[in-house]
């Protein structure tokens, strides 16, 4: 029961994170969002690693752990636990979507030139 409520705790904080970074309503927050690293390993983990990976904690933690078995709560955060672990590796595989990046963030982006314009 205690591994299951540090579990939860951890992945609870790395939500918050991942939340403050995307909404970016801050410096430190927009900080991951360097041209140095843009479609880079700073995008993936803000983008993809760390919201999934904060999302199989709570609901693992949650359904293996804090929540009665054979109950339909039970079954619909194994459920959500399950389809994470489904959607998680596809998103790593794939290039990230457009909609999973921010809207300030996809703002931000230089505009591509096109070649004979000045």
């Amino acid at each position: 029961m205690i591994w299951a409520v540090l579990i939860l705790a951890v992945g609870v904080i790395g939500a918050g994170v991942s939340i403050w970074q995307h909404l970016g309503l801050s410096a430190r927050a927009r900080s991951w969002a360097n041209a140095w690293n843009r479609g880079g390993v700073g995008e993936d983990v803000v983008l993809i690693h760390l919201p999934c990976i904060s999302a199989l904690a709570i609901t693992g933690s949650t359904a293996f752990g804090l929540v009665p078995e054979q109950t339909v709560a039970w079954t619909i955060i194994g459920g959500l636990f399950l389809l994470t672990c489904v959607v998680y590796p596809l998103l790593v595989i794939l290039p990230t979507p457009s909609f999973i990046k921010p809207k300030w963030y996809r703002e931000s982006r230089p505009k591509k030139r096109t070649a004979g314009k000045k």
